[in-house]
């Protein structure tokens, strides 16, 4: 317990040379921890002090082409290219270089961002630190390049040569686009390294702890650094976490642009309709005359940029709609359970997935003014629903960070346009329907990560000493939760002395154990995987010395993404 204590208190503070965030998560409460008591501050009653977790993200811009690499060296055979050059069969290199962290620092996700697009031949392909997947043409990837390492992509048409892709295929770069994304359509494509660099052993720390991250788009995947006023360069955002005694010292980083354009998918991501019956699909309710209450229900699947909602503005949160009006009947819109209705309609057919109306007269007055403008003729109308105007801005942040936003629209306006059924979307197959257009901008907080070699976050483990004297269970402290999605999320916290990791968890109680990690450590890293979408869930973490002393703290809550 001393030699953290004394070592955190050693704590010099380094530059972390990118822009990151520091957000001080929960600290422990303490109080069913066991002797020493830990006060809401992190400070011991014997006088020692843990610190806290923090969670920091940084963002690297970055440089045009891979200049060090001949054209002999890049993954395909077409000619480089620089940004915003935009052609079909070719490549376009660029990479990151930074300075990543010594010690006192554990990754956690590391994206890329880059303002590409995929065309309707879906043929895009991506190569990062060696390892290269997508969809290429098959004439068009090197079959000598050394620096390609692992190939897991499908060739369309013959591969090249001797060169056959290992087996199985990552298809990641051209599936999220496919399920996401508009296409023909330039978006701010934000890629996990994970995913693209499955399924080969790396992972993304192997891919970003050297400092220097090489990438290299190719066929028809335009990598663009001034599209339509948006200034960005291509982006490595990282998201990890340190351990301080103190606030990190942070400022406030310069603003990065995003612009996209979501697909919708058919119904809706909690498991749970807003009303009880006559709820369709777009392409049902276009294709079938209204008979009764009906409501069409969508959602969309948007990747807001990893920074807090605080941090982020919006200037355009629409939808992009084709709709027609029956004769009679009051409308209605959800949004992620908040309804705004004209005069007159009728809920008696809503369920709790409804959480509540809003009243306001800006809300009301927009909706039913933007109703009022589609003619009672049931013929086909284009218009476009401005969400910030219905909701406002703060609302609309708050929804979108709730990680899908779920529409429902029903009475007199319930048909929407959609082409096809959304399980039907394929390669070469575009469904068209209700698209939802994100534009706006953030930053991040520029902080520096405490230098300590000794950090627990270092994972060294520790040795168990004699257990005749010591009956003292471990302190916990800092617990909370991470990386929140609508099925999973990590429970961290830090201990006084090595100890193992287990989180009971569960709607109603606590008594659903992950497996048991025996490995002794100071910081505690707990996937939580097969939850639900949008519940409370309670949690206990369970941690064990050496010597069989086990703390479980108190129970505690959070709240799966929609």
């Amino acid at each position: 317990m001393g030699r953290l204590s004394t070592l955190l208190q050693s704590l010099i503070m380094v530059g972390f040379l990118v822009s990151c965030s520091g957000t001080a998560r929960e600290i422990t409460k303490g109080s069913a921890l066991g002797p020493p008591v830990i006060g809401e501050d992190g400070t011991r009653s014997d006088g020692n002090d843990f610190g806290q977790i923090y969670t920091v993200t940084s963002i690297v811009e970055a440089t045009d082409d891979i200049p060090e690499w001949s054209d002999a060296d890049l993954p395909f055979t077409a000619g480089r290219n620089n940004w915003n050059i935009e052609t079909q069969n070719k490549q376009w290199p660029f990479k990151f270089t930074y300075t990543y962290p010594s010690n006192n620092y554990k990754l956690n996700e590391a994206h890329i961002v880059i303002v590409t697009q995929r065309d309707n031949s879906d043929t895009e392909a991506i190569f990062v630190d060696g390892v290269l997947t997508g969809r290429p043409p098959g004439g068009n990837v090197s079959t000598t390049s050394t620096k390609v390492s692992h190939r897991h992509y499908v060739c369309v048409g013959a591969c090249a040569a001797a060169v056959t892709p290992s087996s199985p295929s990552n298809t990641y770069f051209m599936d999220w686009a496919l399920t996401h994304y508009k296409v023909a359509t330039k978006n701010s494509f934000d890629l996990n390294i994970a995913d693209l660099l499955t399924p080969t052993t790396l992972k993304p720390t192997d891919v970003v702890s050297d400092g220097v991250v090489r990438v290299v788009t190719g066929d028809d995947a335009a990598v663009f650094n001034n599209y339509n006023s948006y200034y960005n360069k291509p982006l490595l955002v990282m998201e990890g976490f340190t351990v301080s005694r103190s606030p990190l010292t942070c400022t406030t980083s310069p603003d990065y642009r995003f612009v996209n354009t979501y697909v919708h998918n058919d119904g809706n991501s909690i498991g749970e309709n807003t009303f009880s019956s006559g709820v369709v699909a777009p392409v049902t309710s276009w294709n079938n005359a209204m008979t009764g209450f009906r409501a069409v229900e969508f959602y969309y699947d948007p990747r807001l940029p990893r920074v807090p909602v605080t941090s982020l503005s919006l200037g355009k949160a629409d939808i992009a709609i084709q709709v027609k009006r029956a004769a009679a009947g009051a409308s209605a819109i959800i949004v992620n359970g908040i309804g705004v209705a004209e005069s007159g309609f009728d809920d008696s057919l809503a369920t709790s997935a409804i959480e509540s109306w809003e009243l306001s007269s800006s809300a009301v007055n927009y909706w039913t003014s933007f109703v009022a403008d589609i003619p009672n003729d049931n013929t086909t109308q284009s218009r476009t629903l401005n969400l910030i105007s219905l909701l406002g801005e703060t609302k609309v942040k708050e929804l979108l960070a709730q990680g899908k936003l779920n529409i429902s629209i029903a009475g007199g306006l319930a048909t929407v346009s959609g082409a096809a059924a959304t399980s039907t979307r394929t390669y070469g197959v575009q469904v068209a329907g209700p698209e939802l257009i994100l534009e706006g901008h953030y930053n991040t907080q520029v902080c520096e990560i405490p230098n300590d070699p000794t950090s627990p976050l270092s994972d060294s483990g520790g040795a168990v000493g004699s257990c005749d004297l010591d009956a003292t269970s471990p302190a916990a402290s800092s617990i909370q939760v991470a990386s929140i999605t609508s099925t999973s999320a990590t429970v961290q916290w830090l201990t006084n002395e090595p100890a193992d990791s287990q989180v009971g968890y569960g709607i109603s109680s606590t008594s659903t154990l992950t497996a048991l990690d025996s490995t002794l450590n100071s910081f505690h890293s707990v996937q939580i995987t097969g939850l639900q979408p949008y519940k409370y869930y309670q949690f206990a973490v369970r941690t064990k010395d050496g010597c069989g002393n086990q703390t479980i703290s108190a129970t505690r809550t959070f709240r799966t993404l929609r």
